[in-house]
């Protein structure tokens, strides 16, 4: 549902918390404490009164939204903002849109991604497993269009900062790291995911700290039909004796990248909206939180064919408290 559906369909805080207690309780509310279907009507408070426990309570209660003290309609328009933007939208954007603090709206975006949090049946047919690196990455040197003179008085410059910050010693400061000592690709202190996709099909991705092949063979056990499906991935060393557990191809990126179906495009695709999202949207994730929004971007990708993205983080919404895992 987009921008101008939600501002249409829901006018007033009413026909919001309205929407909102369809989803919890269909036709009759019962009371968020004992159950009992006999309550009072909504007050103007938008709470019922418990006339079994004499209680008090509102749709949200012990709910995942339970104390919430943001309109419901902020949310739904929090909702349909958030499905709506591919690539993820930031907490400043939501800021500006929604009119709150920013403080609030960083809390709404984390909430929205624990509303994301789905349980994916195993995947099967044709998967495709590989690994990539979230953080920035070194700009390559234009070396080539230097002249002599110009290289010679840069090296130079190098050489007399490395002296001062005693590179030599391992003092350097972060200031100044040398291009020769920052690592690209596996070699790099950047974080590791890992992600396998089911060719048009769901994906699943995790942040993993630790690249090894138990952990990458424990992924596909939980994750993968091994009996019904086909692994293919690059010649990483992590991946190498998968194939006593799975019928699993190597593609030798040093050779080819894809022949004639074989290759591992479908995973790097997502990788690549997940860099753009990062890049382009959050700039910069601390590793507690990356999992969050990891969580996002793979929610999205597989809702990618359906409208029901709004609908589903209304429903969650609605369902009991659980805690952060």
């Amino acid at each position: 549902m987009n921008l101008i559906e939600v501002t249409e369909k829901f006018p007033d805080e009413l026909t919001a918390t309205k929407f909102f207690e369809k989803a919890r309780w269909k036709d009759k509310p019962t009371c968020a404490y004992c159950g009992s279907d006999n309550v009072s009507p909504r007050k103007s408070d938008y709470r019922f009164t418990c006339f079994n426990c004499n209680k008090s309570f509102s749709v949200t209660v012990n709910t995942m939204l339970h104390r919430t003290r943001i309109p419901l309609r902020t949310w739904l328009i929090a909702f349909s903002l958030v499905t709506d933007a591919k690539k993820g939208i930031s907490a400043k954007q939501l800021e500006r849109n929604l009119d709150v603090s920013y403080k609030t709206a960083w809390r709404m975006g984390m909430k929205m991604r624990t509303l994301m949090r789905e349980t994916n049946g195993k995947l099967d047919d044709v998967v495709e497993m590989d690994e990539t690196y979230v953080g920035g990455k070194p700009r390559r040197g234009g070396l080539s269009t230097l002249t002599k003179e110009e290289k010679a008085y840069y090296d130079k410059t190098v050489q007399r900062l490395d002296k001062r910050f005693d590179i030599s010693e391992g003092k350097q400061k972060k200031k100044w790291i040398p291009a020769h000592l920052v690592k690209r690709g596996r070699g790099t202190r950047k974080v590791p995911v890992v992600g396998i996709v089911e060719r048009d099909g769901n994906v699943i991705a995790k942040v993993m700290e630790k690249l090894s092949h138990d952990n990458l063979k424990a992924m596909v056990q939980k994750h993968v039909e091994e009996e019904d499906a086909v692994l293919i991935t690059d010649k990483y060393k992590g991946y190498n004796r998968l194939e006593k557990i799975i019928d699993h191809i190597k593609v030798d990126h040093e050779k080819m990248y894809s022949y004639r179906g074989i290759n591992t495009n479908t995973i790097e695709s997502f990788w690549a909206i997940i860099k753009r999202g990062i890049m382009g949207q959050y700039h910069k994730i601390t590793l507690r939180y990356l999992p969050d929004y990891i969580t996002e971007f793979v929610f999205k990708y597989n809702n990618r064919n359906d409208d029901d993205m709004f609908k589903t983080l209304v429903l969650n919404s609605m369902q009991p408290q659980r805690a952060r895992a």
